[in-house]
């Protein structure tokens, strides 16, 4: 669930802006003048405040719930920015002033500018929605936003000063954001891989049903992480050139870095066919706030298919006096699409308080709260719920918890989506 305080802290920013535009404005603009830079100004906090999410700012994850919720935001904001960047052209004036001398450069390098940054910036918000454009092919497109700002910058700091004053208190905290929403493009592009990286290389890659679990030994200093968080991973190789996000799937004490990583597409399929021992590779993270150990002691972790694995982490790290009242419930197809079901049963039958549920939707077994209901043979509102696993799955227990009157901060989610 996303956390209230970051969105809190980007509302409140777009409301000083809105109170310094219009308590300071220059009597001399034009009120149509007043709401379309109003419109314009808080589109551009927006591409700011997307572009500054995207370096992955670790101290502000708490605020947001985790950098997935993060980047929920990031998406969000991209999307409105663009809505608001069309309505603050159509509604900007198109006469000059009475007054101002109509000479053929009065708006000139800024109506250009301008609108070579909206052009751009509705293209690429449409390649980043559409879902049907592999991610290798998407990432670097996406990657020009960052010079969809820097005309937007451009647009706004030479636009005329009977639109806008640049230098009055709303602009100044334009400014501002654009020297932000600039330096944190320059990071991400050129400096957030090596300053978080840290480097292993490859032990192991064992092929599994579905699924290819890569084995990693650190170079130097090894990742510190929590059961249930996440890396980038990036391996240093011909055709690996990109970073993908991955669950965790080994306990925060093992010497060795694991990722169980389901086949799905292209560079997945590299992985499991082509990846090979002794190669490189970069590690960044851990992020997320997928953890169990903050909620009640009786608790309820659904996992679907490659779901399980923040929760094999975190079993996997499991020590003995731990109290909790767990329920595994993991759905598959079918058994044998189960990962690492021998190890799960065997680990929680040393627990006395944990059990594992396996669902096979092939046996008619679904995974739906009165399954779940019917295997707890309890009240469900006394449990905490955690969920990880395919959108379709997730949404609809959601839906169905609430119905049953679980609290909406007794179910956790990871939303692994990044685009």
């Amino acid at each position: 669930m996303t956390k209230r305080a970051g969105i809190f802290g980007i509302v409140s920013i777009l409301g000083l802006f809105a109170l310094l535009h219009i308590g300071f404005a220059n009597d001399e603009i034009s009120p149509r003048a007043l709401g379309a830079t109003l419109v314009g100004g808080i589109a551009f906090l927006l591409m700011a405040t997307s572009i500054f999410l995207a370096t992955r700012p670790s101290v502000l994850e708490d605020a947001f719930g985790g950098l997935d919720r993060m980047y929920q935001v990031h998406k969000t904001c991209g999307v409105i920015a663009t809505i608001l960047v069309l309505v603050h052209f159509f509604a900007s004036p198109k006469e000059i002033p009475e007054g101002i001398v109509a000479t053929a450069d009065v708006t000139f390098p800024s109506s250009p500018l301008g609108m070579a940054g909206m052009i751009l910036l509705v293209v690429l918000v449409i390649v980043t929605l559409n879902r049907k454009i592999a991610y290798h092919r998407w990432r670097m497109p996406h990657k020009l936003m960052g010079v969809v700002f820097v005309l937007i910058v451009a647009h706004f700091m030479t636009a005329p000063e009977f639109f806008f004053d640049r230098f009055g208190p709303s602009g100044l905290l334009l400014i501002l954001a654009g020297i932000v929403g600039i330096l944190s493009y320059g990071y991400s592009m050129f400096g957030m891989n090596r300053a978080s990286a840290k480097t292993y290389v490859i032990d192991a890659v064992n092929k599994m049903e579905r699924a290819t679990e890569v084995v990693l030994s650190p170079i130097g200093d090894a990742l510190q992480f929590k059961p249930g968080q996440f890396a980038f991973v990036e391996v240093k190789g011909d055709g690996f050139s990109e970073p993908h996000p991955f669950t965790i799937s080994s306990a925060p004490d093992e010497d060795k870095l694991r990722f169980t990583i389901k086949v799905l597409g292209d560079w997945t399929r590299k992985v499991r066919e082509e990846l090979t021992p002794g190669l490189e590779v970069d590690v960044r993270g851990p992020y997320g706030r997928f953890d169990t150990s903050h909620a009640d002691n009786k608790q309820v972790w659904i996992a679907g298919g490659i779901g399980v694995t923040p929760f094999l982490s975190t079993i996997r790290g499991l020590k003995d006096g731990d109290d909790r009242e767990i329920y595994l419930v993991y759905a598959v197809r079918e058994g044998a699409e189960a990962l690492f079901f021998d190890e799960l049963r065997e680990k929680l039958t040393m627990m006395p308080n944990m059990k594992l549920i396996l669902l096979e939707s092939n046996n008619g077994e679904f995974c739906k709260v009165e399954k779940i209901k019917e295997k707890l043979g309890t009240s469900m509102t006394s449990f905490d719920y955690f969920l990880c696993g395919p959108r379709v799955m997730t949404s609809s227990i959601i839906k169905d918890l609430k119905s049953e009157g679980v609290a909406a901060n007794k179910i956790h989610t990871e939303a692994f989506e990044f685009r």
